[in-house]
């Protein structure tokens, strides 16, 4: 097969538009990336202020930009768009981003198998070769529908910036992520009193192990099969303790790799101190009185949904997109487009470590993608992947993930 070099446009350059631009230009294609900001740092552009990196400084960086020595292993907001502006600078990637420039439609021509016509929001027109949305997946809150009204303020984590915004002494956050984490340890911090309603159990692990990021340790490679991971939760165990043992709910063994676990400490540090209280998922809101699905109730001041996101893509035309759940139907480790030809997303999924490295291994196989269709000369989701099925898939644990992408890139060749 002759390789074709392909114009390729990358809707957004944040993270995962600069990883996917870099591994494009790499392969050799005519890469023009559209920013509706005029920045790189995406997401991290309206975090909360205590917000701090869960993954170490060596897990998070861009592959061959490692962060400065003098960086802590887990870096501050400012400190991570710092380092991403910097990056982008050194890497010579902002010769291809035309920021203050957004994507407002880009419309398949004959499914995509002929390209994609881009209007920007100046007005005009442009047409490529493939298409990459690397617009993110942690913009558009998604809150559950809960019947009745609640006298107080909520607000999504993606609103939250200072725990000015929280009012009154109980806080009740709704969720048991990472995010919802930072909330209970904000209310505390600021002297109020945390509830916390959890969808299912999780469990709470440390960041580091013997003063070493979890995500730096290196014995897990040399243990055969699943013993390195059960040889990991011995450790949670034995560290944090069985969630039962701060008064959460219990989640079983198998929940450890079938879900992703929750990066803190904090949480059950302070629960054994009596400052946040596990409950159960919200039946019904009365006032300031919020009722539970087993029939108790509590008194709260703010509720705080760190409920997670939904997916959208909203340039492309309405209706045309086919969604699992909230987020679209792909093929390859969340990579190729399962609806449209010459299609494909950077950065929707969220395997488990650090974004920049995870994100750029998956933009290495993105670029290998567009590189194949092009020398194939059709759809790779209809040929060389037909027998994959579609899926909206977001967790994976990266080894696991990494596999699933050699397993691909193996189909390339």
């Amino acid at each position: 097969m002759v390789q074709k070099a392909a114009r390729v446009c990358v809707v957004g350059a944040g993270v995962t538009g600069l990883v996917a631009i870099r591994e494009l230009v790499a392969e050799g294609h005519d890469v023009q990336a559209y920013e509706k900001t005029d920045d790189v740092i995406g997401i991290w552009r309206n975090v909360y202020e205590s917000v701090q990196l869960l993954t170490s400084k060596r897990a998070t960086s861009f592959k061959g930009y490692p962060m400065p020595q003098t960086t802590p292993q887990f870096p501050t907001g400012q400190q991570y768009r710092d380092y991403i502006r910097w990056f982008a600078k050194e890497a010579g990637l902002l010769r291809y981003i035309r920021f203050n420039t957004a994507v407002v439609a880009a419309v398949p021509v004959d499914g995509g198998s002929r390209g994609w016509d881009v209007t920007l929001s100046d007005g005009t027109t442009e047409h490529f070769d493939a298409l990459v949305a690397a617009h993110g997946h942690l913009w558009a809150p998604r809150i559950p529908d809960v019947e009745g009204r609640f006298d107080g303020p909520m607000i999504h984590t993606s609103q939250y910036r200072t725990p000015a915004d929280m009012v009154g002494n109980t806080v009740l956050v709704v969720g048991s992520g990472n995010s919802a984490c930072d909330m209970v340890t904000d209310a505390i911090a600021s002297g109020r009193q945390a509830l916390m309603s959890l969808h299912r159990p999780t469990w709470f692990v440390p960041q580091s192990f013997f003063g070493t990021p979890r995500a730096d340790l290196t014995y897990q490679p040399h243990f055969p099969g699943s013993s390195g991971d059960e040889l990991s939760h011995l450790m949670v165990k034995i560290s944090v303790g069985e969630p039962s043992s701060y008064g959460f709910p219990q989640p079983s063994d198998e929940d450890w790799t079938a879900r992703p676990p929750t990066f803190s400490t904090l949480v059950p540090y302070w629960a054994q101190r009596g400052r946040v209280k596990a409950v159960p998922q919200i039946a019904r809101l009365d006032g300031r009185r919020v009722l539970f699905v087993d029939g108790t109730s509590a008194e709260a001041d703010t509720i705080i949904w760190a409920t997670g996101y939904k997916a959208p893509v909203p340039f492309l035309p309405e209706g045309s997109l086919t969604y699992i759940g909230d987020f679209p139907a792909r093929k390859v480790g969340g990579l190729l487009s399962a609806d449209f030809d010459n299609f494909y997303f950077s950065g929707m999924c969220s395997p488990r470590g650090g974004a920049p490295h995870n994100y750029g291994r998956g933009a290495e196989t993105l670029a290998k993608l567009v590189t194949a269709r092009f020398a194939l000369g059709k759809p790779l989701s209809t040929t060389i992947f037909a027998d994959e099925a579609a899926s909206g898939r977001m967790d994976w644990l990266l080894a696991h993930w990494v596999v699933e992408l050699e397993a691909a890139e193996a189909k390339l060749r």
